[in-house]
């Protein structure tokens, strides 16, 4: 690496040096006005002064102040203090965590005895290129001196990998030329991070809450939904877009990428984000298949084969595409089964590295959820006002208006939380979505027995531990009111009755559907799991 960047301090010492145009005009023309001062003097002037000609001497004291200016004016350059030391050679960029930027620091030196200010540039094959430059202390220049320190830093998150010229410019107090200095580096554009998991946005809270900002390594995945974006969790087969990409100085582009998961078993426990070039922590001993991704040979360096910068797809294998009689790696695209890591809270970590052996990292956590959730009518009740107590149904029994009149639904529509260690449980690790209760008449429409009901049948415990409930445990979902289907007495001539009414004296079979459902995003759709049962009864009108 050091053998690498001694190559291209070489090589940047070996193009030629750039003179300062307007220093170099300020010479000129201080050497013209001293020879014409020679020529006033040796040409048969010394007579007319030493007669004080007034015209002579006005014009001598105007040649002589005009040496004088351009003597301070090049003094004044002179004295600005101009000198870039970073960026330098390969430069690879870095993210700004709260701006949600990559950028490059600028280092150096701008001062002097007539120190004003600096602004600083970035050029691209000698123009200069339209960017956002972050000074000390903000606005829109640096104002203050500083001596091999910081001196801001330029966003180069539209800009691509390749050859670039850092500008600084250090303006005197009053009148004078600027002083300008020139440093030419590799931008080594080094982006790494996940930014959407099933399609879900990793959304910061930095400055404020919606900043769509993945280098926040405390964002967390929200549905971009306002005012309070709120967090999901995910199960089965998902995607996971970002970037994985390295491009690109002599001897350093991308070589593989992979995603690890680790479990976080305390709350708040979460691991921090590595450092560039830090070990990947021994935590994460998962590995999010069909990964790692590995650049084998030249062929797999095609351009259709950059995971970035744009985001895209970071769950990829390889295969091979055919072009022209020739046969090129190509990337396949896919999805983590993640049910094999189970349900939890966890972090995942991608980590690529480059060809020289530098590795560069991006976290994000996560809530799983492999949890399967439950939906089942257990039994019927009906109340007895002589027992003045709501008693079971046997099964298969006809469901007489007169008598029974409300039944009452009882079972289950239940969802684990997905860790008890977090406890209170909110969402997303209690992440219950709804139930709702429907019937139809034989042929007929779906009608409501309920609208969505977001409670848990059984309810939570207070404290953990949470059983899986069981039939035993089924409690009421819903008092269903029969009469409400009584389509009175049938006409003559007779027309079936509407849906899903029937007439006095008939009797109809009815199928009941429970659904329930939660907040999960599992196999990218926004369902979540799911649990429907059917039971199907006869009612008779007998009013």
């Amino acid at each position: 690496m050091e053998n690498e960047q001694s190559s291209e301090r070489a090589a940047l010492a070996k193009k030629p040096r750039r003179f300062d145009l307007a220093h170099l005009i300020k010479w000129i023309i201080l050497i013209i006005l001293v020879v014409l001062v020679i020529i006033q003097l040796y040409s048969g002037e010394m007579h007319k002064l030493s007669r004080a000609d007034t015209f002579s001497w006005i014009i001598l004291f105007i040649k002589l102040l005009l040496i004088f200016i351009i003597i301070y004016l090049m003094r004044i350059q002179r004295c600005l203090k101009c000198k870039i030391i970073e960026p330098d050679g390969c430069t690879p960029e870095e993210p700004d965590m709260t701006e949600g930027i990559l950028f490059v620091n600028v280092k150096g030196t701008a001062g002097g005895s007539y120190f004003s200010h600096y602004t600083l540039e970035i050029h691209d094959g000698g123009s200069p290129v339209t960017t956002t430059v972050y000074y000390p202390g903000g606005g829109g220049s640096g104002s203050s001196p500083v001596v091999n320190g910081y001196l801001g830093k330029i966003d180069t998150t539209s800009l691509m990998d390749g050859a670039y010229e850092v500008v600084l410019t250090v303006y005197p107090l009053g009148s004078g030329s600027p002083k300008v200095c020139k440093k030419t580096f590799t931008l080594l554009k080094a982006i790494v991070y996940i930014s959407r998991v099933a399609n879900v946005p990793a959304i910061s809270e930095v400055p404020v809450l919606g900043n769509a900002n993945p280098f926040d390594p405390n964002a967390e995945l929200r549905l971009a939904v306002t005012p309070d974006y709120p967090k999901r969790s995910f199960g089965g087969n998902m995607t996971m877009d970002g970037s994985a990409y390295i491009y690109e100085c002599p001897g350093r582009k991308i070589k593989k990428y992979a995603i690890r998961y680790a479990h976080v078993t305390t709350p708040g426990g979460e691991p921090g984000q590595p450092a560039p070039d830090a070990a990947v922590p021994a935590a994460f001993s998962g590995m999010v298949s069909p990964l790692p991704l590995e650049y084998i040979t030249a062929d797999h360096y095609q351009p259709w084969n950059r995971v970035g910068p744009a985001p895209i797809n970071l769950i990829n294998s390889w295969k091979s595409i055919t072009i022209g009689g020739t046969t090129y790696p190509k990337l396949k695209p896919g999805a983590w089964n993640s049910g094999a890591a189970g349900s939890g809270r966890y972090s995942l970590l991608l980590t690529a590295e480059d060809t020289a052996g530098h590795s560069y990292h991006d976290i994000q956590h996560i809530w799983l959820d492999n949890h399967p959730i439950k939906g089942k009518i257990v039994k019927f009740q009906w109340f007895n006002k002589e027992t003045n107590a709501w008693e079971e149904l046997p099964e298969c029994k006809d469901l007489s208006m007169s008598k029974y009149e409300k039944i009452r639904i009882v079972g289950l529509a239940w969802d684990p939380v997905i860790d008890e260690a977090w406890w209170p449980a909110v969402a997303p690790n209690d992440n219950f979505g709804f139930y709702n209760l429907k019937f139809h008449k034989q042929f007929g429409l779906w009608n409501n027995v309920t609208l969505d009901i977001p409670n848990r049948v059984p309810a939570l415990p207070a404290t953990p531990p949470v059983p899986i409930p069981a039939d035993a445990n089924a409690e009421e979902l819903a008092i269903w009111d029969i009469t409400l289907l009584d389509g009175g007495t049938a006409p003559t001539p007779y027309v079936p009755a509407a849906d899903p009414l029937i007439y006095r004296g008939e009797s109809c079979p009815y199928t009941i559907r429970l659904y329930v459902r939660d907040n999960s995003i599992v196999n990218h759709d926004a369902d979540g799991h799911e649990a429907w049962h059917f039971e199907s009864v006869k009612i008779i009108n007998d009013l």
